[in-house]
């Protein structure tokens, strides 16, 4: 059993249910759950999570701007966060209307996790677009936990 807490952030429950079913298969027992940042925040300060896997668009607070506040607070600035999205295409034109109003040249071909970068205030320590594979996701769990 690894005792490590998981914090699923997602408001669709069929990917809680789904990534709460891998995670079990590979042994993590201590997982939980939000539906958006807002929740998602309450519980980081409630569990104190090893692990956080974050969408990012969600009703009330996005994960975006959840990362984004966890990474400004001391306390929690360390949890490895993996960011899980099926908007790769929301991500890049997000991006671009930014860098369009900025001022700076627009690239609608780079890759969605070049985008999130530049639209959050630090680096995930993995990126996954969704329909996230068992195996893909169990791997990218193990570097992120092995990493710290």
């Amino acid at each position: 059993m690894i005792e490590t807490k998981v914090l699923l952030v997602d408001d669709e429950r069929e990917n809680i249910r789904y990534l709460t079913t891998i995670l079990e298969e590979n042994g993590f027992k201590n997982i939980f759950s939000a539906a958006d940042g807002e929740e998602g925040l309450k519980q980081v300060q409630e569990i104190s999570p090893g692990l956080i896997v974050l969408d990012i668009r969600m009703p009330r607070k996005s994960g975006i701007l959840m990362f984004n506040e966890l990474k400004t607070l001391s306390k929690f600035k360390n949890i490895p966060i993996i960011v899980l999205t099926g908007e790769g295409e929301f991500l890049k034109r997000l991006q671009a209307l930014r860098t369009f109003h900025d001022g700076d040249e627009v690239k609608l071909d780079q890759p969605a996790e070049e985008a999130l970068a530049q639209l959050i205030d630090d680096r995930p320590e993995a990126f996954l677009e969704k329909p996230i594979e068992p195996e893909a996701f169990m791997e990218t769990v193990r570097k992120v936990l092995t990493k710290g």
